[in-house]
């Protein structure tokens, strides 16, 4: 149904663009130095208790199924450090 109302009006899927939009933000986080706050909120682990019952779903977690279900890219770290070191994805 929503799909038939997006071919038929030819809208841009707002929510596919979203999930680009969010793999290019973790690209950018990547890629810059490690002393920059946003890198290191990326890669810290935050030690606090823990609430009872099943974890939170975290955005590093939303980035991996986006990178699976959108480019179909396992271990996407790996790979775009890869790239970045001149290497090919």
């Amino acid at each position: 149904m929503i799909s038939e109302a997006y071919s038929l009006y030819k809208e841009p899927n707002i929510v596919e663009d979203n999930k680009f939009r969010r793999l290019g933000w973790v690209a950018h986080i990547v890629r810059i130095e490690e002393q920059r706050i946003p890198k290191k909120v990326l890669n810290g682990n935050f030690h606090t208790v823990r609430p009872v019952g099943r974890p939170r779903t975290r955005w590093m977690d939303v980035v991996q199924r986006d990178t699976r279900q959108l480019l179909g890219i396992r271990g996407w770290r790996r790979k775009l450090k890869i790239g970045m070191n001149g290497g090919v994805l």
